[in-house]
């Protein structure tokens, strides 16, 4: 019987500035992830992606909820559930965005 498997690598998203990041720093997002996730990076790496892992959190609930709403009109509601349905999916994007505002002054 073969051995099991061990714990599968967490898989990230890719963005925009993955090839910008490589570049400057001379080692692939994966790998910067990787020894910041064990680390041994100096701060302003390490900074750099903790920021990244923001950015990257941060698209993937954009490109969420902009699905979400896209989706929302395609199904058949009364108009005042769509409604609701509508402000609940937006009540978050607006939280985040007024925490982001915050956090920037």
């Amino acid at each position: 019987m073969p051995p099991d498997p061990g714990p599968a690598a967490a898989r990230r998203a890719v963005s925009p500035l993955d090839h910008r990041i490589g570049a400057v720093t001379s080692y692939d997002v994966d790998t910067l992830w990787a020894y910041r996730d064990r680390g041994v990076l100096d701060e302003p790496h390490a900074h750099l992606v903790d920021q990244h892992r923001k950015l990257v959190t941060a698209e993937s609930g954009v490109f969420f909820y902009r699905t979400f709403l896209n989706r929302l009109p395609a199904v058949s509601f009364p108009s005042t559930a769509l409604s609701s349905r509508i402000d609940r999916t937006v009540d978050p994007l607006e939280e985040a965005a007024a925490r982001d505002a915050a956090a920037r002054r």
